[in-house]
């Protein structure tokens, strides 16, 4: 791959759009896109799945007397290009009046440099290097103790992605940014018993992804959950550990959208200025963040990111907008535009969304909490109610006593409200972790119901 070549390809490809849009009454945005990436799957030491892909193409949105058109073309030719603006320029026409349409304009924009999001050695790591690392993530879940038995799916991927775009207000901004991701679920056996335990890792560098950490970490998930005793119901203070957190925070972050408030479809709705959590709770939106698996100096439609709080000591303030949803709403963009290629329009979505680290470690938390739960994983997730905020879960982990681990334990159910849980943190730890776009550090929940047996 050449991005050298890919840029001077998304130049010419603009520039050839803008020349036949030249003197037309439309606003428009021009957006280019690329992607490649190679991904592998071990299995029992040898490669069981190579992935490849590569995809480039050029999306164009054009506003005329508040009538939106969208088209896009993964061909390239000049008579290809002619062929996208006709009919775009015709979708436009036939499409119904919308006050609210808008392009953002030009402002100034972070270097994609000063945000982490580029390795410079991509070109350089041989796809003989990449299938090795797959098995290197397997090799470690295996050696790590005589109880893991087996894994499942051992992978390692690596992918770039580069993009430009232009529009009549003065928009040109382009920006490049390399991916590393290693997976892997570890089964430990013992006796009659089999407990699966997952781990992953994931960065812009390659650097971030130690295959030796992922496959280690995964078998120690698997291994500590063996020998797991069922509880009583209980009620009782609870660690709930930051992959879970994320989770969870996961489940809360469509709220936060601007169209989903617009659109009833939000537990957030009239919550500006009103609290939604505990003191300990801050929550932020940063697509400024380095590193940030979603970090970029700009959105999907050419606005500047920026670092936005929405939850500050548990007070909410405000939601996240694009340039529609901004104007529907009478706000300005947050510089929240997402899209996924040149196939797509924008929408509202995250960036990096994450809960802020608190001071203490999660040991010490462990040592504060005395006896309770550590919750390390909960099933059904995707069940909970993005609108109301119930939900009804199971959960797995360890019972906590006199401040250290004493055991694992199966086969709760946890049931509640999520705003009504975040009302209960007591303490946010400090190992703030990024599962892609969605981070939290560890949390202390004050008081949890579990049923058991």
């Amino acid at each position: 791959m050449d991005m050298e070549m890919k840029r001077a390809e998304a130049l010419r490809t603009i520039e050839a759009v803008r020349g036949l849009l030249k003197g037309r009454p439309v606003e428009y945005e021009i957006f280019f896109s690329y992607d490649s990436g190679f991904g592998a799957d071990a299995r029992e030491g040898a490669i069981d799945a190579l992935k490849a892909r590569s995809n480039a193409g050029v999306g164009l949105r054009t506003i005329s007397k508040n009538r939106l058109g969208f088209g896009f073309s993964s061909v390239l030719t000049d008579e290809a290009l002619r062929d996208l603006v006709e009919k775009t320029l015709t979708a436009s026409m036939e499409s119904s009046e919308d006050a609210s349409l808008g392009l953002p304009e030009a402002t100034a924009l972070a270097k994609d440099a000063d945000l982490g999001v580029y390795d410079a050695s991509y070109d350089r790591v041989s796809e003989e290097e990449k299938i090795r690392h797959a098995i290197e993530i397997e090799e470690a879940a295996l050696s790590y103790d005589p109880r893991v038995k087996r894994v499942r799916k051992a992978s390692y991927n690596a992918s770039v992605r580069y993009e430009r775009i232009v529009n009549s207000r003065g928009v040109d901004a382009e920006h490049t940014a390399t991916y590393f991701s290693g997976s892997v679920t570890a089964v430990a056996e013992e006796k009659d018993e089999s407990q699966m335990g997952w781990d992953m890792a994931l960065g812009h560098l390659r650097k971030d992804v130690d295959p030796a950490v992922v496959g280690r970490g995964a078998a120690e998930n698997a291994v500590r959950l063996l020998g797991a005793r069922k509880l009583k119901t209980i009620k009782c203070p609870a660690i709930v550990e930051n992959v879970v957190a994320c989770e969870l925070l996961e489940a809360l972050a469509s709220s936060f959208l601007g169209d989903n408030v617009e659109k009833k479809r939000s537990m957030l709705i009239g919550k500006v200025g009103a609290k939604i959590a505990s003191d300990a709770v801050n929550i932020y939106d940063d697509g400024l963040k380095k590193g940030g698996w979603a970090a970029s100096p700009f959105d999907g439609e050419g606005a500047a990111r920026k670092r936005t709080p929405l939850v500050v000591k548990g007070v909410c303030q405000g939601y996240l907008y694009d340039t529609y949803w901004g104007r529907r709403a009478g706000k300005t963009s947050t510089g929240n535009a997402t899209r996924s290629n040149y196939k797509s329009t924008p929408g509202v979505g995250i960036s990096n969304l994450y809960i802020e680290n608190g001071a203490k470690t999660a040991g010490e938390l462990k040592k504060e909490l005395g006896n309770g739960l550590f919750v390390t994983e909960v099933l059904g997730v995707h069940t909970i109610n993005t609108v109301t905020g119930d939900f009804s879960l199971g959960a797995a982990g360890l019972w906590i006593e006199n401040g250290e681990f004493a055991y694992p334990v199966r086969g709760l159910a946890v049931s509640g409200n999520l705003l009504d849980l975040f009302g209960r943190v007591g303490a946010a730890a400090s190992d703030l972790r990024f599962m892609g776009s969605i981070g939290s550090p560890s949390l202390l929940i004050t008081e949890i119901e579990a049923s058991g047996t």
